[in-house]
């Protein structure tokens, strides 16, 4: 007897609700498949909880921060701060949740949407007609699928205006104020680059490949939000409580700086040199790479050589094996440096170094099995450039 709460009738045999926090079912597709009304409503109340509490407990974060240095008498309330944010971002997360779940399920109960082309014979569809992908190949382009063109549209937009809200803004405060908040609104416009450029350069040289996850905006979800909510935080917990700290970066004409003899007196000026130098050698690094590698790179390591697949070593890749690679890491470095974060400078570092280590290991297994001793004397011949990942 089918469930109360089931909302689809094309339940596969031997189906099981995917346990949290996985939203796909069987792992390798890009469609969410979700078959249950309270499974909808749970796994997005679920996530929305999260992202909801990360945000507000960020909030809470200043708010405590903001008391420091004032009146003890003001801290006589200040337990308060937390619990009403968590109110406030669970009844937040339950409404916006419970919404987007019976968004997911309203459309899950529509019949299957078909692009109909001249030519097409019309009264081969129905209602009822279930059509595959392989008999719509048009049906990956729809809302919700992994070509998705909206969906493209939209990442695209939203990626445009945090660009422009973080030059003005690091503009404005740089030629505005001495505030070294300017840090902020420089690391929205640097993170808004990274990611419209990772599917531009996807789109534009390995057009096949390109699709929305090409973004690369839930790549590594949510460890990668948190590093750099955390980052966020860090910059902005130090311009308050350590204001006149030397390693902050700050405008290099500033008041503060004025009376300092020389850039070695500003350490804050150098490590901001230093690290905008970084994030554009980075940046430029990473897109020549995807741009010179084309159809031969994947943002997944392939486990198959793929037709088409060929070792490139030429251009940046006769200089840096894995310049991708190289590029990210020394691009997030960079901005931690022109943040003026310390803690997160050694935690990207951390992070960013075993990851790679482990991933270049992996992926080099299946390239020296693609291309033999071709790839074994160009491994013994170029290096990584990124510090002891040989």
């Amino acid at each position: 007897m089918e469930s109360p709460s089931q909302v689809r009738r094309d339940v596969p045999a031997g189906y099981t609700n995917p346990p949290f926090p996985s939203l796909f079912w069987p792992p390798q597709e890009s469609t969410v498949i979700l078959y249950e009304l309270d499974e909808m409503w749970k796994f997005t109340l679920y996530w929305t909880l999260i992202l909801y509490g990360l945000f507000h407990l960020g909030a809470v974060g200043v708010a405590v921060l903001m008391q420091v240095g004032k009146r003890r008498s003001h801290w006589k309330y200040l337990w308060l701060v937390p619990l009403v944010y968590a109110l406030i971002a669970g009844a937040e997360a339950l409404i916006a949740g419970s919404v987007a779940g019976l968004m997911l399920v309203s459309s899950s109960l529509r019949p299957s949407q078909h692009l109909l082309t001249s030519g097409t014979d019309f009264s081969s569809y129905s209602s009822n007609n279930n059509s595959t992908s392989s008999s719509n190949p048009d049906r990956i382009y729809l809302p919700h699928q992994s070509k998705s063109l909206s969906g493209i549209a939209a990442r695209s937009f939203a990626l445009g205006i945090a660009l422009a809200i973080g030059v003005i803004g690091t503009l404005a405060i740089l030629l505005g104020t001495s505030s070294p908040l300017w840090r902020l609104p420089f690391f929205l416009a640097s993170l808004s680059t990274f990611h419209f450029l990772e599917f531009w350069t996807t789109a534009a040289y390995n057009t096949r490949a390109a699709e929305v996850s090409s973004f690369l905006l839930t790549s590594n979800w949510p460890g990668y939000a948190i590093a750099h909510t955390f980052a966020t935080l860090e910059c902005l917990a130090t311009h308050l409580l350590w204001p006149g700290a030397r390693w902050i970066p700050r405008f290099p004409f500033s008041s503060s700086s004025s009376s300092l003899s020389g850039p070695f007196d500003n350490p804050g000026l150098v490590l901001t040199l230093l690290g905008f130098g970084l994030v554009v050698l980075g940046q430029t690094v990473r897109s020549v790479a995807m741009v010179q590698a084309g159809p031969s790179f994947n943002h997944h390591v392939q486990s198959r050589r793929g037709e088409g697949h060929v070792l490139v070593t030429s251009g940046v890749y006769s200089v840096l094996r894995h310049p991708s690679y190289f590029g990210f890491f020394w691009w997030a470095l960079g901005t931690q440096m022109v943040m003026g974060n310390v803690v997160s400078f050694v935690g990207y570092a951390v992070v960013l170094w075993r990851f790679f280590s482990r991933r270049i290991r992996h992926e080099e297994a299946f390239l020296v099995g693609f291309f033999g001793r071709e790839y074994e004397e160009y491994r013994k011949r170029v290096g990584t450039k990124i510090p002891f990942v040989n």
